[in-house]
């Protein structure tokens, strides 16, 4: 029973995670082409934006790994941890492409 609730924990909060793949690669393909629009497709934040794809699969991997001899409860809190490091990554990213754009 403890390992399907795991791998249902697991699945669960993996949804939550791929919104924020989803979105960083949203903006990877949308962002760049509003750029071009605005006459700016030079200040393009290449790097920021392919840290918005990359960094979410690669937190929530990293947690699942460093939590997988946990019980289920601490299992659970260290994956809604790496939620959380996502979302102020997340947010962190958006300002800095905001204010590199700005600033070139």
């Amino acid at each position: 029973m403890s390992r399907v609730a795991r791998i249902a924990v697991t699945v669960v909060l993996g949804l939550l995670a791929a919104w924020f793949l989803f979105d960083g690669i949203s903006n990877l393909l949308a962002f760049p082409q509003q750029l071009e629009a605005l006459g700016v497709a030079e200040r393009t934040p290449w790097v920021i934006l392919w840290a918005s794809v990359l960094l979410p699969p690669l937190i929530f991997a990293g947690a699942a790994v460093v939590a997988r001899r946990q019980p289920l409860a601490r299992y659970t809190l260290v994956l809604i941890v790496a939620l959380c490091v996502i979302a102020t990554s997340r947010l962190s990213l958006i300002a800095a492409a905001g204010a590199s754009v700005s600033l070139a």
